[in-house]
């Protein structure tokens, strides 16, 4: 069995991006999420019709990165360190 190579290592580091959704790592291989995605990883298999409050951290965005997604919205993250909390929210 042979070691990977530094390339090979460098490329597998590189494809990935580090965000924070609720408390727990995920590992993106692309660079924009959508609120749809975020309820979905957050949220496994939840009913389609739910709604959810969605709020990021230190992403690629105006005012600082901070801010909050709603249905049809995306965020660019950062390669490590963008936090999101969603929320399931309920209709009344």
């Amino acid at each position: 069995m042979t070691a990977p190579s530094n390339e090979q290592e460098h490329d597998k580091r590189d494809k990935g991006f580090e965000v924070i959704i609720n408390g727990t790592m995920v590992t993106l291989d692309h660079d924009t999420v959508t609120y749809d995605e975020l309820g979905q990883l957050a949220y496994p298999g939840h009913d389609p019709q739910a709604m959810f409050t969605v709020t990021y951290k230190n992403a690629i965005a105006p005012h600082g990165g901070d801010g909050i997604l709603v249905a049809g919205e995306s965020v660019k993250v950062k390669k490590k360190g963008t936090y999101f909390h969603v929320r399931l929210t309920t209709r009344s």
